[in-house]
């Protein structure tokens, strides 16, 4: 074993890292080989703790999340996977307004909740909804993480939901330079993107702002979004989510799509895909744009998949498709 991997063992813990770990058993599609060194950060502090270690050493560095939008390769990731299962739900303040000088008769309008990246969404609406906080009800079912969420800015395009509308602000770690704080704005959302998928930023913890509402409606809307999700997307099935991103409305008015959708899904399934599998893995016979692995599935199928998508498409309709899903670089 070389050396800086004995200091990073060193010094996050002999009992703490794990050697040659197999990561598909981190992701939801189950693919993925060893890892040479794994940590599993428990809170904010030892998830910079890892970064700062790793990068002192010039190590190679991943940190994972919910695993649920992530594919590694079959030959694994050289150097440090961090798993980021940091799990704080903290109250922050609130703000409200009083229609009398009493200082009973007011009115809290906003909750502001200060929560770990490593938290999952589904907790997090769960634990919202139970308080009577609106703002994350529509997320109810939505696989992976809050620095997840905020990577990809999750939505619920169904009823223009996004997650990046909740936060107000974040604590970040910045790769060489340290923790800052930055505003809602710093991410630049759009569908699918934030700046942090260029700048490489690792969200720490972020602060969201939400709506005091009456509990019972806020679970039937809830509901209604989780039964949704499983009557439109394959369940119980190993997939990392939608593998491409919606193409843009002008695109979908320039090939008049049926009711300008920008659903790539319609793309794939207009193109005979599916269903379409190549080895152990296939494209959702319930909804194109998901890849499942049938068992065993290799990462050279899922590129040979996607190259096919494209190239089918780009033919077709002179589309250029991007990844949703993050595949790991072979390194």
């Amino acid at each position: 074993m070389n050396s800086p991997y004995q200091e990073i063992i060193s010094r996050l813990g002999v009992n703490r890292v794990l050697i040659n770990e197999i990561l598909k058993k981190y992701t939801s599609i189950k693919i993925g080989g060893p890892s040479d060194l794994f940590f599993k950060a428990g809170n904010s502090k030892d998830l910079v703790n890892a970064l700062t270690i790793a990068e002192k050493f010039k190590v190679n560095y991943f940190v994972l999340g919910g695993g649920t939008n992530i594919i590694f390769p079959d030959k694994g990731f050289r150097g440090l996977v961090i798993k980021n299962e940091s799990a704080d739900i903290c109250f922050k303040g609130l703000t409200g307004r009083r229609f009398t000088k009493s200082k009973t008769n007011s009115y809290v309008d906003k909750v502001y909740l200060e929560v770990d990246s490593g938290v999952s969404i589904n907790r997090l609406v769960r634990n919202t909804v139970e308080q009577g906080l609106s703002g994350l009800e529509y997320f109810l079912g939505q696989p992976g993480t809050v620095g997840g969420a905020i990577w990809i800015n999750a939505h619920n395009l169904k009823q223009g939901k996004f997650f990046g509308d909740t936060l107000v602000s974040a604590r970040i770690y910045r790769p060489q330079k340290g923790i800052i704080e930055v505003p809602r704005g710093y991410f630049r959302f759009n569908y699918d993107r934030s700046v942090i998928q260029k700048t490489k930023d690792i969200v720490l913890t972020v602060t969201i702002s939400l709506l005091k509402n009456n509990k019972d409606k806020l679970w039937t809307i809830a509901k209604q979004a989780l039964d949704y999700r499983q009557k439109t997307q394959p369940s119980g099935s190993l997939t990392a989510g939608c593998l491409f991103r919606n193409i843009e409305k002008s695109q979908a008015i320039r090939l008049t799509t049926p009711n300008y959708t920008c659903s790539a899904g319609f793309l794939l399934e207009a193109v005979g895909l599916k269903g379409k599998t190549i080895g152990n893995i296939m494209f959702s016979d319930k909804h194109a744009n998901f890849l499942i692995n049938k068992g065993e599935a290799k990462f050279s199928d899922v590129l040979k998949l996607i190259d096919l998508a494209r190239n089918k498409i780009r033919k077709k309709f002179s589309v250029n498709l991007e990844l949703e899903v993050v595949l790991v670089d072979e390194i």
